[in-house]
């Protein structure tokens, strides 16, 4: 089995699994799960609103969902930033953008812009995000440090960035067996090295979710503009 298979197979037992939500949990949670999509099942593990509150995501911002795919956190982020706000959605995948674009068009909605980036440079517009979110594409980013460099000057003063990235330690529990090459993907030795070694600092690690670790950085102080 090829690597990039072994991963598809490990993110779909990650799927497929009941991440442990008690009764209780569930009642706590009970805003995550009246999500009206086709991806309700992954605000189970993904606790998207959850991840909203705790990174700062308010109305009026201008945030950028880097690897937006086909808009899961894109249209969230709209809807919470409201009209004063703007979310750029960026991906090298065009037909995942048509996607968004079509939504857009279907539900006239008017704060979301699509990006097409490149593979080593999302092509954000310069000093003007608050936020840049990346969830769960880190890993599939060919040149991290360039990529993760690329996106410093599109930050405001007090921008930050925000990675969303699987967790090996969390993860094993839920797909044991997965192949050692894989596992050191996720580890947050792994993660670290990526962001440090792109010259941010990490402000904060955010643990709550059940396969997942949230890297909340910012540029490192010689890299501030």
């Amino acid at each position: 089995m090829s690597r990039c298979n072994r991963l598809s197979h490990v993110m779909g037992l990650i799927f497929l699994v009941s991440i442990p939500i008690g009764a209780q949990q569930a009642h706590e949670h009970g805003e995550e799960q009246r999500q009206p999509d086709r991806h309700r099942d992954r605000s189970y593990w993904q606790m998207p609103l959850r991840v909203m509150n705790e990174i700062g995501v308010t109305q009026g911002k201008t945030i950028a969902d880097v690897g937006a795919g086909d808009g899961y956190f894109t249209f969230l982020l709209a809807e919470r930033v409201g009209r004063e706000g703007n979310v750029y959605a960026n991906d090298i995948d065009e037909k995942a953008l048509q996607v968004i674009r079509d939504r857009c068009k279907k539900d006239e909605i008017k704060n979301v812009s699509v990006i097409h980036g490149e593979k080593d440079d999302p092509l954000l517009p310069e000093g003007s995000i608050d936020l840049v979110l990346m969830v769960n594409v880190i890993h599939l980013v060919e040149k991290k440090d360039v990529f993760l460099k690329n996106i410093k000057p599109s930050l405001k003063p007090e921008g930050l960035l925000v990675i969303v990235q699987w967790d090996a330690d969390k993860m094993d529990p839920e797909a044991p067996g997965w192949d050692p090459k894989d596992r050191a993907l996720y580890t947050l030795r792994t993660n670290l090295g990526h962001i440090y070694g792109a010259g941010y600092e990490v402000q904060d690690i955010l643990t709550f979710l059940p396969t997942q670790n949230i890297y909340v950085c910012r540029p490192a102080e010689r890299d501030r503009t």
